[in-house]
């Protein structure tokens, strides 16, 4: 059977696992104990092994398995997890991630060598296993024996097999799957990890060659049904399965057990030990019965069993098709402006409320939740903190908010910007916090909220906050900006700063920061979303970075300006408002112009003369300007007039053309014209 074509289900089905693995490490690190992540982290690491093996990826069986039997010793209780057992996990962690990677690119598997780290691992079981073995008691020593001769019925292990020989097993694949028969294999497949298997109705060669209706019966030995439960269970699209039934064969009448044998007496006999006060008697036994039937649905086959898995290919596809419609529907409602027809008006409303409804249903399959990206992140603050020799933890709240997954992806880096930072730089050595009067673990919070279309996402730290005098310095001395300039700087212009290009006030280069390079980019890339950065820093009391990022980038609603017979857009995320001013308004300073707005100085900027266009201002007495907010302040951009709003999809400006910073993309309206959207972080 030729299971590539199940590659991309694996990949995305081993990264929820290796993703489960990395928060069940970072739980243990915290409370080597906690019987509850242990217990995850071995099943993550058992389906890994049994997905790969299935699909004949021996090298990430291999390594899943010896991951497996270092956390069996762990869940057995017999040693307590540490600090290098974690970083030895983490190691393991990464090695499976970049398999599955491979995987994903379809690239050799070969290059990949293990043996030094399975050795390692080997090394921390052999250990564990040599310390267990010096603390056995004395091997003379009798063993403890119940005082009856019979074991009770309520604690017979499940290990036991019925008559039959094995524990007989049904399942059926959910009704919703696309490839029933794939997944009977791949669960039959898994199975065969716990234990034998007798016998199997449908056959494998039926389940390979698709010949089923994921409907499977079979008979399993050398296991328990708690781990054939628990395998089945996190099977995907699953649907119901029997574990440990009568089979469908007519029961044989009761037949009351044989009496039991008297237990032989052990040699030598053990000394009688004195017999505890009289208990109560027990109850009489109950008449034997078969063994329960253990029902378990599948968390896939509920509600949530109703999905499928999307490509980001076929969305974007549909994302497309939606933006057509949006402006096939403009222009159709130009072409009958004005029309006195009460059927085509109904028609154009009906179309409407259609549109906008699909617009909204896909875009909720587009939208993901934050914690896509943020659950990477104390990962990434963990490393770091142990690279720098600094406690560091990451609170996350408010991860649940969703927003457009071409969003999400262009997030990850600019947060791990900024945390790297925050970290390397932002938080002091534990010696010097304890100096300060602060605790010797820092702390980093990030907050995401949603206001209107746009969702603030703020990080904080409660490190040594940013000298500003010293980056006033800084920049300086590299030219950024002139002495007279710093001494008339806010606080919030000094920190902003920071992004300009090869600012760095790290006092050495480190792989980690203090090259210059990272908020310039982080700045840059909120920007290209439609978005703004801004920074707010207390010297010793810390700082916090707020990132104001749009809902979805795919359809946006833009404000349509005038100069003379040309027309440019800009996304109404970065419009405050609109005013019109008398020139005698204009007030001017050091060759620089501006407009008292709420009691305020707004600078002003002539669309006109930044894009280098002919012309020049009408000689109309009233100005319009458009108040935008651009790398945290607000400015006025002034043009000839205003022709409304819209909604668009916006298009990527191809070659020749894309490097035009000027602009972030092109639009096409109702009427066939072409409209640039404009960059405002690069005009201004």
């Amino acid at each position: 059977m030729d299971m590539s074509k199940y590659k991309d289900l694996f990949v995305s089905e081993a990264r929820e696992h290796l993703q489960g693995i990395n928060d069940c490490i970072l739980n243990l690190e915290k409370d080597g104990q906690a019987a509850d992540s242990i217990n995850e982290l071995f099943r993550h690491a058992h389906s890994i092994k049994g997905m790969s093996a299935s699909m004949g990826f021996g090298i990430i069986a291999q390594l899943s398995h010896h991951l497996e039997d270092m956390m069996d010793i762990f869940r057995q209780g017999k040693a307590q997890i540490t600090t290098p057992v974690v970083d030895v996990l983490f190691s393991g962690v990464d090695y499976l991630e970049n398999m599955v990677a491979a995987v994903e690119g379809d690239s050799s598997l070969d290059d990949f060598n293990i043996d030094q780290y399975i050795a390692q691992v080997q090394s921390i079981i052999d250990g564990i296993s040599a310390d267990e073995i010096t603390q056995e008691p004395p091997a003379d020593k009798p063993p403890e024996i119940p005082e009856s001769d019979t074991v009770p019925d309520d604690i017979k292990t499940e290990t036991e097999a019925p008559a039959s020989g094995g524990i007989p097993v049904t399942f059926k694949v959910s009704e919703d799957s696309l490839v029933p028969c794939a997944r009977a294999y791949l669960a039959v497949k898994r199975l065969e990890t716990l234990g034998e298997i007798r016998s199997v109705t449908p056959s494998i060669e039926e389940m390979k060659s698709g010949n089923c209706e994921g409907e499977v019966s079979l008979v399993i030995t050398g296991t328990d049904t708690s781990s054939l439960q628990d395998v089945l269970g996190n099977v995907p699209e699953m649907g119901e399965f029997i574990v440990g039934s009568p089979t469908l064969e007519p029961a044989p009448e009761p037949v009351p057990d044989p009496a039991p044998e008297p237990a032989p007496a052990p040699d030598p006999a053990p000394e009688p030990v004195p017999a505890p006060d009289p208990a109560p008697e027990p109850p009489p036994a109950p008449e034997p019965v078969s063994p329960p039937v253990s029902q378990v649905k599948a968390a896939t086959a509920g509600p949530s069993g109703k999905t499928v898995r999307i490509s980001t290919a076929l969305l974007d596809t549909f994302i497309n098709l939606v933006g057509e419609l949006i402006v096939t529907k403009g222009r159709l409602k130009e072409l009958y402006q004005g029309a006195e027809s009460p059927v085509a008006e109904q028609v154009l409303t009906r179309l409407d409320h259609l549109v906008g409804g699909l617009y909204g249903e896909v875009m909720k399959v587009r939208m993901d939740p934050l914690d896509t990206v943020t659950q990477r992140l104390p990962r990434v603050v963990r490393d770091l903190a142990r690279k720098g020799g600094k406690e560091v933890s990451l609170e996350v709240e408010g991860a649940e908010i969703e927003l457009d997954r071409a969003v999400l992806e262009e997030l990850s880096d600019p947060l791990i910007h900024i945390l790297r930072n925050a970290v390397d730089h932002g938080i002091e050595e534990a010696g010097e916090r304890i100096k300060t009067g602060k605790s010797k673990s820092a702390q980093i919070k990030l907050r995401a909220y949603r206001e209107r279309d746009m969702v603030h996402i703020e990080l904080m730290d409660d490190g040594r906050g940013m000298n500003l005098e010293k980056i006033k310095a800084k920049a300086v001395e590299k030219g950024i900006i002139t002495k007279n300039q710093a001494e008339v700087m806010s606080d919030e212009e000094t920190v902003m700063l920071v992004c300009r290009p090869g600012f760095s006030t790290a006092e050495k280069v480190t792989d980690v920061s203090g090259r210059g390079v990272g908020m310039d980019v982080v700045q840059s890339g909120i920007e290209s979303l439609g978005g703004t950065l801004a920074i707010i820093s207390r010297t010793g009391e810390g700082t916090t970075f707020t990132l104001k990022v749009p809902l979805t980038v795919a359809i946006v609603k833009i404000l349509l300006v005038n100069l003379q017979e040309h027309l440019f857009a800009i996304p109404i995320t970065r419009v405050i408002r609109t005013v019109r001013k008398e020139i005698e308004q204009i007030k001017e300073s050091q060759g620089r112009y501006y407009l008292t707005i709420d009691e305020e100085l707004v600078p002003l900027y002539e669309l006109r003369e930044m894009l280098a266009l002919p012309g020049a201002l009408s000689d109309n007495q009233l100005l319009t300007v458009v108040l935008v907010e651009v790398t945290n302040r607000i400015v006025g951009i002034v043009v000839d007039d205003i022709s409304g709003q819209e909604d668009i999809v916006v298009k990527p400006l191809c070659y020749p053309l894309h490097h035009l910073e000027r602009y972030s993309g092109m639009t096409v309206l109702g009427d066939g014209r072409i409209v640039p959207v404009l960059d405002l972080g690069h005009l201004v």
